[in-house]
């Protein structure tokens, strides 16, 4: 086991309610299969937060800072340096509770493949006069 997923493992046992599991090699803590937190390799954790939380968070503390994955910043995510410090166990129960609150998503169904009758009928109606 690699030390960031030994990490998901000792907080999943702190933060009640929690299953811990593993994506792209990382230690994920999830509610409800939703991951709202995960470990990174310098002991710090990523976790998942409404924006103007993460606003408030980051102007207060200068060493917390947005999750940037390539060139994208992640709105609702921030990575919070020395997760293990007891002071960070509410925010992990913070990011837990917000996760837990969102809206179940729905998967969109792929498109369907438009036959030639409906093309045809739809380009009637767009240079039908109104």
């Amino acid at each position: 086991m690699k030390p960031r997923q030994q990490l998901a493992v000792d907080l999943g046992a702190k933060i009640p309610g929690s299953k811990v599991g593993v994506d792209f090699g990382h230690g994920c803590l999830m509610i409800d299969n939703r991951i709202f937190a995960f470990t990174r390799s310098d002991e710090s954790a990523a976790l998942k937060l409404p924006e103007a939380r993460i606003a408030a968070l980051i102007a207060d503390d200068s060493e917390m800072q947005h999750l940037t994955m390539g060139k994208r910043t992640m709105r609702e995510w921030i990575v919070v340096p020395n997760i293990v410090a007891p002071v960070n166990r509410d925010l992990l129960l913070e990011a837990k509770a917000y996760v837990a609150s969102l809206p179940e998503e729905k998967r969109r169904r792929p498109a369907k493949k438009l036959s030639k009758e409906t093309i045809q009928r739809a380009a009637k109606k767009a240079t039908k006069p109104r």
